[in-house]
């Protein structure tokens, strides 16, 4: 029986020690490494962000969990594999109701097969910088054009403003230049430039902050060494468009002095304002605001600053009625003159002629008495309705096309005389928009011109006519 006994006991001891020997918490000794570990984190409230690091064991990583209770983050990663080397990259959102410029603490633990852990804390700053910088070029206007003169020909004013700006540059075929802004809010830029050969010339401005995101800009001026043109035009027009959506009449033209020196650089318009600080502008060339507008220097009053699009400040006439508005492209100089006219007054205004219908149904070829065709005669004459504010100013909305059973021109003359032809108007032959007492030459409507509805708009004091599409 005692063998028996000891047989047991030594088979007993035999499996204690197998099971020890299997027991491999009794022999680890290492702990989980982080070989990279991202800590600190810049984000903003409702962003998601990652959570990244290169952990190592050669135990085996067997549970990494990420805790922040504010936050009710407790996640737990259990790898049944236990690796070795295990590489986390854990998303999730900052919540949304969070406070800018918080900062949090997130606890990462790693635990090995043999329940040795190691912590990590992830610092997270609500502080994230992803707006751009914001770049003001106050001058000089893209698209301007300047003179060549006695030197400070381009003049740059631009503001940068950002959280923590790192860097301005500017970059031309005539001007490169690179400044560290060490982390200020704001950054003004002020230089004047002497050019010394015409040309156009762009400027490429970008702008940096100390958390990488940039901006760009451009303006492009364009240097010349006179200004001199054979006419020049006025208009409170805004773009190209409205400059052509006329028969005749847009921009309004105006008178060139004859002086000696004068010619091609001085010019007078008068202009009648409809309402309180109208806007208008200079424009050598009819159909564009391109490549030279005239308008108000915004620093320099009576100054006139000189650009290439509608975006050149206008110069303001203050009130409402009749105003001479001069240039004088020499000195770049304006002046705005109000006036009180003293010509005659016309009860009524009327549109005689062929093609010519109001309300697309009533003809200047019905004679208004019986009915009758009867073209081209103040007895069809139909009139045109005056403004509320200004006696001398009518309009009409109408409907031109050919004259039905009928041969003959499609145009017309205006005048104010039911019963005669005086007083009466037609066009200047070479300007359609300047209106003759008395004289001219009928109007005739290019066949192009058929088939569409205008605005007629006459000025007896200015003598101008305008017929722009409606």
């Amino acid at each position: 029986m005692k063998t028996v006994k000891t047989k047991l006991l030594c088979i007993f001891c035999l499996i204690v020690v197998i099971v020890s020997c299997n027991d491999d918490s009794l022999r680890i000794d290492s702990e989980p490494e982080f070989n990279s570990f991202l800590e600190d984190i810049s984000s903003l409230p409702g962003e998601v962000i990652t959570l990244e690091a290169v952990i190592s064991d050669p135990a085996g990583v067997k549970s990494i969990n990420i805790n922040y209770d504010k936050w009710f983050l407790d996640k737990t990663i259990v790898k049944d594999s236990l690796p070795d080397i295990y590489n986390l990259s854990y998303r999730f959102k900052v919540p949304d109701a969070e406070d800018e410029f918080s900062v949090h603490k997130i606890s990462v633990t790693v635990t090995n097969a043999g329940d040795v852990a190691t912590i990590k804390d992830v610092v997270v700053t609500l502080d994230k910088d992803i707006a751009a910088p914001v770049i003001m070029v106050n001058s000089p206007l893209d698209a301007s054009t300047v003179l060549i003169g006695n030197g400070d020909e381009i003049s740059f004013d631009v503001d940068l403003t950002d959280r923590e700006l790192s860097e301005f540059k500017i970059e031309s075929d005539i001007l490169n230049e690179t400044i560290a802004l060490n982390g200020s809010a704001t950054y003004k830029y002020s230089k004047s430039l002497d050019v010394l050969t015409p040309g156009s010339y762009t400027f490429n401005i970008t702008a940096k902050d100390v958390s990488g995101n940039d901006t760009q800009a451009s303006v492009t001026v364009n240097v010349v060494t006179d200004l001199q043109f054979p006419a020049m035009y006025l208009t409170d027009e805004t773009s190209d468009a409205a400059l052509n959506q006329d028969l005749f009449g847009i921009p309004f033209s105006t008178t060139a002095s004859q002086a000696t020196g004068e010619n091609g650089y001085v010019f007078t318009a008068l202009y009648y304002s409809k309402s309180a600080n109208s806007e208008v502008r200079f424009i050598p060339q009819k159909e564009s605001f391109s490549p030279f507008a005239f308008g108000a220097n915004a620093n320099n009053a009576g100054k006139l600053t000189l650009g290439s699009d509608a975006t050149v400040n206008p110069i303001v006439v203050p009130g409402v009625g009749y105003y001479e508005i001069s240039i004088d492209v020499r000195d770049l100089s304006y002046t705005v003159t109000p006036y009180t006219p003293t010509d005659a007054t016309f009860n009524q205004v009327y549109v005689l002629g062929r093609g010519i219908f109001v309300d697309a149904t009533t003809s200047t070829c019905t004679n208004n008495a019986d009915g009758s065709t009867q073209c081209w005669h103040f007895n069809s004459g139909k009139p045109l309705v005056q403004d509320s504010d200004n006696q001398y100013l009518w309009s009409l909305d109408v409907t031109v096309k050919d004259q039905p059973d009928d041969n003959g021109a499609n145009g017309f003359i205006l005048n104010a005389n039911p019963n005669g032809w005086a007083p009466f108007w037609r066009t200047n032959t070479e300007d359609r928009s300047i209106a003759v007492p008395g004289g001219g030459g009928n109007y005739v409507f290019e066949d192009s011109a058929l088939d569409k509805d205008y605005t007629f708009i006459f000025d007896t004091h200015l003598n101008r006519v305008i017929i722009k599409n409606r």
